[in-house]
């Protein structure tokens, strides 16, 4: 055999192969369809019209709660029937000023006293400000010296020469109580007819109960009348160690604070 003839053979061969191994891939590559390429698109004009928004809608907001103005008006205190002095004093915390515009001559009563106001009672105040019409000074009198004296005894004096006496303040002092420490005015100056005069009397201070439990009330007695107490009611109780009146708790208690010449009671240990 010729070579022509042998290569013939092999390429025939070789041909029949591939036809065997390699055709049903070819045919199912032919029977998927292929994709089209997809159409161009258009490119809009450069002049296209916006498209329009929606409009949003506000949210209702809850209305504010309104505040009262730092200024607001307040209602006119009553202050009739006392002295401007006094009124003076209580109206300083609610920012008010009394304006004294005339005196008038007002028969029983206190020079001082406040007769008329505007604005009247329990209306509201424009401003901060009181003006009053006050009962006009009677005549000057001397003040009587009364320091020393015990209260009652100085106001009886105060009154009988023309003045009024207003209640006393209080200050502790070693003192007999009631006795005026103090007088405001003095007795080198003048005052008006029914004028105040104020007075500081002693007050002693109150009084520490000392400790009287663990002693026999004799004993207990005599250190309670030593601080300026009294020994009150006493108690019976049985108790199997101690004596006949020792003393086994007292009322008020040690420590207490109490007013002179109090009393403490005591529970003291019955008779056998």
């Amino acid at each position: 055999m010729n070579d022509t003839l042998k290569m013939f053979l092999i390429a025939l061969i070789t041909s029949v192969l591939v036809q065997f191994l390699l055709g049903p891939k070819i045919t199912n590559m032919k029977a998927q369809p292929q994709p089209v390429p997809a159409a161009p698109q258009a490119i809009p004009p450069l002049t296209a019209t916006p498209t329009p928004q929606p409009t949003a809608t506000p949210t209702p907001q809850p209305a504010a709660t309104p505040q009262p103005a730092a200024n607001a008006p307040i209602v006119t205190p009553d202050y009739r029937g006392i002295t401007a002095k006094r009124a003076r004093a209580l109206a300083a915390s609610q920012g008010i000023v009394i304006i004294e515009d005339e005196e008038k001559a007002a028969e029983g009563k206190t020079p001082g006293e406040i007769l008329e106001q505007v604005p009247a009672p329990g209306t509201p105040m424009a401003t901060r400000e009181l003006r009053v019409v006050v009962a006009q000074a009677g005549k000057v009198l001397d003040v009587p010296d009364v320091i020393g004296k015990d209260f009652e005894a100085a106001k009886k004096a105060l009154e009988e020469a023309g003045f009024t006496v207003p209640d006393p303040v209080k200050k502790d002092s070693p003192k007999t109580p009631g006795t005026v420490l103090a007088q405001k005015p003095t007795s080198s100056e003048k005052a008006p007819e029914r004028a105040e005069i104020e007075l500081e009397i002693a007050s002693l201070p109150l009084i520490e109960v000392p400790k009287v439990t663990g002693r026999y009330a004799s004993r207990a007695k005599a250190e309670l009348k030593k601080v300026g107490l009294e020994m009150g009611k006493k108690k019976y109780r049985e108790h199997a160690e101690y004596g006949h009146n020792f003393v086994l708790s007292q009322s008020p208690s040690a420590g207490d604070k109490v007013p002179f010449g109090s009393k403490v009671d005591l529970v003291v240990v019955a008779p056998n």
